[in-house]
């Protein structure tokens, strides 16, 4: 009788257990989810926030269909371009020099998106990123030569 609870309790012990760690295991996966998704809507948001002014951010169409945020920058007597565009379910980045042929497979992968859709309208820049969790909206207000959360 003894061993019958002992087995009928080490049982209930590994049914518990495992039971438990399928849990952690799919909230682990929603979780890095979430945070790749809030992470590209963030690393877009900081770079436009990182613009020297308005007029240096603007929206391309990319080979896709889908959007390129591209941000003017200016080194010395120089302009270069950081252009932001989806590639291959990525969003990728590529800084090169105005007016230079884009090589869109050159740009760096930051993180996976698969497809970013942007409108501009009397200053207000409007993002939406889209990924295996939904969809992300950036909404930022480009003004006056500052650019404004």
């Amino acid at each position: 009788m003894v061993l019958l609870l002992f087995g009928l309790f080490a049982v209930c012990i590994l049914v518990v257990l495992l039971s438990g760690t399928s849990v952690y295991d799919r909230l682990t996966r929603r979780d890095e989810a979430a945070f790749d998704s809030r992470s590209a809507a963030q690393y877009l948001a900081t770079r436009i926030h990182q613009a020297e002014n308005a007029e240096a951010v603007s929206l391309r169409p990319g080979e896709d269909g889908s959007a390129m945020l591209c941000i003017r920058q200016n080194y010395g007597e120089d302009q270069y371009e950081t252009l932001l565009y989806c590639r291959e379910g990525w969003l990728c980045e590529l800084f090169e020099e105005t007016g230079a042929d884009i090589d869109a497979s050159a740009g760096e992968r930051i993180l996976p998106v698969e497809r970013l859709i942007g409108a501009y309208d009397n200053g207000l820049l409007t993002l939406s990123i889209f990924d295996e969790n939904g969809e992300q909206q950036i909404v930022t207000l480009l003004r006056g030569g500052e650019v404004l959360p």
